[in-house]
């Protein structure tokens, strides 16, 4: 069994997360999305004794820009220095695929495409910021890090629930916290990894060969 923290874990599919990973056996301890995370022996504490960490990093469409942007670096960063302090062995940056959406529908966009944050939009730049912080991270060997990304909108329920949203870039929360929990459990990852999720829909907008070749996903 490994202890897994859940960063900005106090939203719906944080709670479908943990649900979801207690039921494979795991323990699961949730920082809420408002933690101090300061360079501090509280951010310390709470990194002690987890095997793995997974940081929502989308978890708020919107909000104060300070904070968001604030969380996406400053607060990341300490709480992921302290991890690598603690021997934390890996992180799961779930990410959004919204970094990817002003791309053309049409065109086939995989992981080594670049993303496109708006500057105007503070929750997706400092998503984007947040997967920044963990690369360094992951570059420095300092931890593992694999970022995977969701569609959208994430529909609450199964596959059928996502292709009734009609959406062509739709994850159910069902798939979404399945592939979190097979990103936790994977021996197939790199140092460093981009992963791109989505529930299998019609006309789907996204590729996700890394999810099949890693991941096993979709299933």
């Amino acid at each position: 069994m490994t202890r897994i923290l859940i960063a900005n874990g106090d939203w719906w599919l944080g709670e479908r997360l943990e649900s979801r990973l207690q039921s494979a056996g795991h323990e699961t301890q949730v920082l809420p999305r408002d933690a101090a995370l300061g360079h501090d022996s509280a951010t310390d504490d709470a990194v002690a004794g987890v095997g793995s960490i997974v940081v929502f990093g989308y978890p708020d469409e919107s909000g104060d820009a300070t904070f968001l942007l604030d969380r996406g670096a400053r607060r990341l960063y300490n709480l992921l220095h302290a991890a690598s302090e603690a021997g934390v062995s890996r992180c799961i940056y779930v990410s959004t695929l919204l970094l990817f959406r002003d791309y053309e529908e049409n065109l086939t966009v995989t992981e080594k495409w670049r993303s496109l944050p708006p500057s105007e939009d503070p929750a997706l730049l400092a998503c984007h910021l947040g997967e920044i912080v963990c690369k360094e991270y992951a570059r420095d060997r300092r931890i593992q890090v694999a970022t995977v990304r969701l569609g959208f909108p994430i529909v609450d329920g199964d596959r059928a629930a996502a292709r009734a949203a009609g959406e062509t870039a739709a994850v159910s929360s069902e798939d979404a916290v399945e592939a979190v929990r097979l990103a936790l459990e994977s021996d197939a990852l790199a140092q460093w990894q981009e992963i791109h999720i989505q529930s299998p829909v019609e006309h789907q907008r996204y590729l996700m060969h890394a999810a099949s070749k890693l991941l096993g996903y979709p299933s």
